[in-house]
């Protein structure tokens, strides 16, 4: 008992219950400040049909900015949008450049390590587009050889995964935030296959005669999408997780993405098929 009261002890407790008050303090300050100015800075990219953006007004849409909007209002709080991009929105919540990133992200081991995920909106996997003339490509592994190019976008979690599981193909990575860049590079030719999530890859083929959605039956590779906050940012994440399980269990965002051409349902466990397939009025918007 005297040890603890020796001058370095105590100053050693002291110094640790002080640090442990400015974590607990630090933590508390991003919801605080949310709830004081009744503002929250919130990242996107544009990725229907989660976002959709207006080219001409610059508007969004989308089911994840219609119920990222119902569960701000009902506190008061305007959300004010950030444009960001794929390989960035890790940094841009790092910086402070927004609070929440809305983005529609397949949550990775080396994501998680850069910025903490929100429990899973839905789960999607990855599906494929190839010309429909070309008989190479029937399986995952044929993509893995020498002289074939892959297309993703840059940052994605697509290119994490060619990255790791087809070493042998040449990956064109887009720096782009449209998700149905790696299939037109497909169409005109600049790759052999054009990988990205799955329901991407169905609207592009319904609309796109010469090529083919080769996984549109079993995509592969199906992992939870999810929001994030930055590292630490416990109180954000605690409220962003208590307001999803709040729009899954009421039926909310089923809802509103039924508007924007979504069929099927949101599901809390990845053995099920999360989304139906796309309607014409879907295809047509875009």
């Amino acid at each position: 008992m005297k040890l603890l009261r020796h001058p370095l002890v105590l100053g050693g407790i002291m110094a640790a219950l002080a640090l442990s008050a400015h974590v607990q303090t630090a933590q508390a300050q991003v919801m605080d400040r949310i709830l004081r100015d009744k503002s929250i800075k919130v990242g996107f990219i544009p990725a229907p049909p989660g976002v959709v953006k207006d080219p001409a007004s610059g508007e969004l849409g989308g089911y994840y900015v219609d119920g990222l909007r119902y569960i701000f209002s009902t506190i008061g709080v305007e959300p004010e949008f950030v444009e960001t991009t794929w390989a960035n929105f890790a940094a841009g919540l790092q910086s402070g450049q927004f609070d929440l990133s809305m983005a529609g992200t397949f949550a990775t081991i080396q994501r998680a390590a850069a910025v903490e995920f929100t429990k899973p909106i839905h789960y999607l996997g990855y599906s494929a587009i190839v010309k429909k003339d070309d008989d190479r490509f029937g399986t995952l592994a044929d993509f893995n050889k020498e002289g074939v190019k892959i297309a993703v976008v840059q940052g994605g979690a697509a290119q994490e995964y060619v990255r790791e599981n087809f070493p042998a193909a040449t990956i064109v990575a887009l720096s782009t935030g449209n998700l149905t860049a790696p299939f037109i590079e497909v169409s005109s030719g600049r790759a052999d296959v054009g990988i990205e999530d799955a329901w991407q890859a169905r609207r592009y083929a319904s609309v796109q005669p010469g090529v083919t959605d080769l996984f549109q039956d079993n995509p592969y590779n199906l992992l939870p999408i999810a929001w994030s906050v930055k590292r630490g940012n416990q109180d954000l994440l605690n409220f962003m997780n208590t307001s999803i399980d709040f729009m899954l269990l009421t039926g909310r965002w089923e809802r509103m993405a039924h508007d924007y051409g979504m069929t099927g349902r949101f599901y809390d466990r990845p053995n099920l098929q999360p989304f139906g397939m796309v309607t014409e009025d879907a295809a047509a918007k875009e």
